[in-house]
């Protein structure tokens, strides 16, 4: 195994990438399928996975890694964007933004992309990390809510604490779609950066879009989900969720959507999961998660959906056309980063008490599971005899919210979502250890 301790990422998004092997952009690809290619390896590889290699960063990552022609890209909550050669981990360059990066970068056309913290999307050469451009945003922050999580109002504006990510960048066309806190989504030319268009949502934007059929989907924070006219920018039809007034919790769509045909899918902080018509948004089937959110992007095959719960611990598979369930793993905690399906047969996903579990994508079957060093000591105490998060601890009456997610996350939690790139599961959690497994 090698170690080394470095810089932060890159990003990525693309439509033409190297080899089918890439990974560049979150969810691999424009409809967010989560679908490694990847000839997958044998069940008794895959029960064998084992780490590789390994990189430390000085800092936490939100943001998921991604991969194209021979880089590894990783963007950290420092402000670094870090280049690294897959073959050998040597860093190639580092690029430090002025804010935080929560925004998983996006490769395209020999360019990367990305939002930061301080309002900006950034265009870098993917070679040389040199900036090519930026564009200024109306400014980006954590959602907040006057009386969020039954505080009192005289406290101002609540920060959400489990709101990590801003949105991530699809390129496609020429074109850098990309969605802001300041409710606008943004169509910017890949080239120089000048504004082709904007569309106001009147809500801030924390997912990334997805684009199919030259349709771009994606959610805001108010639980609206939105089709546009990608060229264009004219709305093509909008449905609105659950709003949470009180107290700011069971509403927004921090999940992106996952493009599939004729079909949009996306989970929402409304407790449910939807499938919506791509074409006119009539509502096809809804999961009811039963009170949880569901932060998950879903990975999509020929024939299911694959996604996890927060407050109810689930792993869920359901059948794409009709919503029914076909199997659950009980993972106890919440997941937020979305699962991939590696080669037609698996599917892996990482929870945030520091757990990576490789199953069979037919039955649910366990093949494979790590867990962080950190996640199995649990020093502070927060997973309770039932396997799940510790109420009576992580939401004491003088624990901090966000005090108690620090905790949560110096567990090893994945915030981030892994990637399948040559033949490795590559994953980065929150405390800035990014590590290869194989078989």
């Amino acid at each position: 195994m090698k170690s080394l301790i470095g810089c932060a990422v890159i990003m990525a998004a693309t439509t033409g990438c190297a080899h089918a092997a890439d990974w560049p952009m979150f969810m691999k690809d424009a409809r967010h399928s989560g679908l490694a290619s990847d000839a997958a390896p044998a069940p008794e590889a895959m029960r064998h996975l084992h780490e590789v290699w390994r990189i430390d960063l000085p800092t936490g990552i939100s943001a998921s890694p991604v991969a194209a022609d021979g880089r590894l890209y990783i963007a950290a909550e420092n402000g670094d964007l870090y280049a690294f050669d897959l073959a050998t981990r040597r860093r190639l360059w580092l690029y430090h933004a002025e804010g935080g990066l929560a925004s998983t970068p996006a490769v395209a056309d020999g360019r990367l992309f990305v939002l930061s913290r301080d309002g900006y999307v950034q265009a870098l050469d993917a070679k040389s990390g040199a900036l090519k451009w930026r564009f200024a945003t109306g400014g980006e922050a954590r959602y907040a809510q006057v009386g969020g999580y039954g505080l009192p109002k005289e406290m101002g504006p609540v920060p959400d604490p489990w709101d990590f990510w801003l949105s991530s960048p699809l390129v496609a066309d020429g074109r850098v779609y990309i969605g802001s806190s300041d409710g606008h989504m943004y169509a910017l030319n890949a080239d120089d950066g000048a504004k082709l268009w904007a569309f106001d949502a009147g809500a801030a934007i924390h997912d990334a879009p997805a684009l199919s059929d030259g349709r771009l989907v994606f959610g805001a924070l108010d639980t609206q989900v939105i089709a546009l006219n990608a060229a264009t920018g004219a709305k093509l039809w909008g449905f609105k969720g659950g709003v949470d007034a009180q107290y700011g919790v069971l509403v927004g769509v921090p999940a992106a959507p996952t493009l599939d045909g004729d079909t949009v899918y996306v989970g929402t902080r409304d407790a449910h999961l939807y499938a919506f018509d791509a074409a006119t948004g009539a509502r096809r089937w809804t999961y009811d998660a039963k009170g949880s959110w569901v932060l998950t992007t879903a990975a999509v095959d020929a024939d299911s959906l694959y996604f996890a719960t927060s407050d109810t611990g689930l792993f869920v598979t359901v059948d794409k056309a009709s919503g029914a369930e076909r199997y659950r793993v009980k993972t106890g905690v919440w997941t937020y980063a979305s699962p991939i399906l590696i080669g037609g047969r698996y599917v892996a996903f990482a929870t945030m008490d520091g757990v990576l579990e490789v199953i069979d994508k037919t039955t649910g079957a366990p093949v494979w599971r790590w867990q962080s060093p950190e996640g199995a000591a649990d020093a502070d105490h927060l997973i309770g005899a039932d396997g799940k998060f510790d109420a009576k601890i992580l939401f004491a009456p003088d624990q901090q919210l966000q005090g108690a997610v620090e905790k949560v996350k110096a567990m090893g939690a994945f915030i981030a979502s892994p990637i399948w790139v040559d033949g490795e599961l590559i994953a980065a959690d929150a405390n800035g250890h990014v590590r290869a497994f194989a078989p």
